[in-house]
């Protein structure tokens, strides 16, 4: 059952339904459809996009080095404890969503990770 009190099953008969087997032609079949209306892939792909290019980051930031380097005038430390601000923040942020979910609920935990990356 959907939220509206709709069920997500049609039902057709086993002429319209033809890739089942075994089933007599005058019997009713249910088939099942899907529930966001095909969104689902659609958050899929985003999220993978948003992992891809936020891991991405994090994990080429060493190419880079030598540039940053020599670019702000500073010591491979200080460009390295970007990096590590930037893991911490990242993997900190967890924690701190989970502390939110509990009594906030999904909707304000994704609304925090949207506001954070």
């Amino acid at each position: 059952m959907s939220r509206s009190g709709q069920s997500n099953v049609d039902s057709c008969t086993a002429a319209e339904a033809s890739d089942v087997d075994g089933l007599d032609a005058g019997s009713e079949v249910e088939v099942s459809t899907v529930p966001d209306g095909g969104w689902g892939w659609i958050v899929v792909l985003g999220t993978f996009m948003i992992h891809v290019i936020a891991h991405g980051i994090l994990y080429s930031f060493g190419i880079f080095v030598e540039e940053f380097v020599d670019y702000f005038e500073c010591s491979r430390s200080v460009v390295g404890g970007i990096s590590s601000l930037m893991l911490g923040a990242t993997w900190g942020s967890g924690n701190l969503a989970e502390l939110i979910t509990s009594p906030a609920g999904i909707r304000c935990k994704v609304l925090y990770v949207m506001i954070t990356y």
